[in-house]
């Protein structure tokens, strides 16, 4: 009889620990998704199709692991085009989270730019907390080009949606049947009644005060601009988060990278350098990238098979060869308001 039920005590413990560990990595998974770091297909999103898990916790910031391919190059700013190059393009498809629950609002619905304008929101309970906030969802959005699809979609959430653009004729404090609000003005580095193209152009930061949106987070920021010369004002709005503060006021970041070619003018590389630095920066701050999606609409509807990876091979060296990412952002670190955030 002894032996029996030292036998049965034994085994039921196995069991326990083995139901433990399962449970435990599970969790684990749950917690930090991303470790396996592959590189996710470059023509597809990377939380696009993802399926609705459990309910999210508040989850601990991941840790950044340095792709492996990148640890070869020489340091960043000193490297070669090639390798500059090689390092943001392993970057940017290195999803540093995994969102679990995420919903792609917007975007063209036919056309050689179907899908153009649709931008990912992460909805997990951290990154999207609907009521959590004394007031309503703040969305700013930059760069309309007669397409409120994304922005309808987030007023239809409940946000307060402000909607910029200097270059439509719509006029200015006009408000859709959604009840997005339009801006004829523009994002800089400067205030300027009068600035690019003669449009009115404004800071971030100055809209915040101007909008009274001090108080407030800033739910949402999304970025798509263009300028005739192949890239647009991305740059800026990062360099200004960083610089003021204001990152830390802000839940999400969407946005277009715009690397035009050749990277072989000094101009050119330094924009690719660039935007390594202000993403790793950010990253600094607490931001996590959690997706990417592959913006080559237009080509891929008119050359068959044609991919990102067809750009990759012109850039370099080819004049008008222009590489277009849309990447997003959440942020594990929002520390206040946008006016505790500002740096005075």
């Amino acid at each position: 009889m002894v032996k029996k039920c030292n036998v049965k005590y034994v085994s039921l413990i196995i069991c326990e620990c083995f139901a433990i560990s399962v449970f435990l990595m599970l969790y684990w998974d749950q917690i930090y998704g991303m470790w396996s770091f592959s590189k996710t297909d470059e023509n597809s999103s990377a939380c696009k199709n993802s399926k609705k898990l459990v309910p999210s916790a508040m989850k601990p910031i991941p840790p950044i692991l340095e792709p492996l391919a990148n640890k070869e190059l020489k340091p960043p700013g000193k490297a070669s085009p090639e390798e500059e190059l090689e390092r943001i393009w392993n970057y940017i498809y290195q999803r540093q989270y995994h969102c679990t629950e995420s919903k792609y609002l917007g975007g063209l619905t036919s056309g050689p730019y179907i899908g153009d304008g649709a931008y990912d929101l992460c909805v997990e309970k951290q990154f999207w907390p609907q009521g959590g906030d004394k007031a309503k969802c703040l969305v700013y959005s930059f760069g309309i080009n007669n397409d409120f699809s994304f922005d309808d979609e987030m007023a239809k959430l409940g946000c307060e949606v402000h909607s910029f653009d200097p270059s439509m004729t719509l006029a200015d404090n006009s408000v859709t049947n959604t009840g997005v609000i339009f801006h004829k003005i523009g994002i800089s580095n400067e205030d300027n009644d009068s600035g690019f193209n003669g449009w009115k152009m404004r800071t971030l930061k100055t809209l915040i005060k101007e909008l009274e949106h001090e108080d407030r987070h800033l739910n949402f920021l999304k970025v798509d601009t263009d300028k005739s010369d192949g890239t647009g004002f991305e740059d800026i709005v990062m360099q200004e988060l960083l610089e003021t503060g204001l990152y830390k006021c802000v839940r999400q970041f969407s946005f277009e990278l715009h690397l035009p070619g050749p990277l072989t003018q000094p101009k050119h590389l330094e924009r690719c350098r660039l935007f390594y630095r202000q993403m790793r920066a950010l990253n600094d701050g607490g931001w996590r990238l959690y997706n990417t999606t592959d913006n080559v609409r237009y080509k891929a509807s008119v050359i068959k098979d044609y991919t990102q990876r067809s750009n990759k091979k012109k850039i370099i060296n080819e004049a008008g060869a222009v590489i277009l990412w849309e990447s997003s952002f959440v942020n594990f670190e929002v520390t206040g308001t946008c006016k505790e955030a500002m740096i005075r």
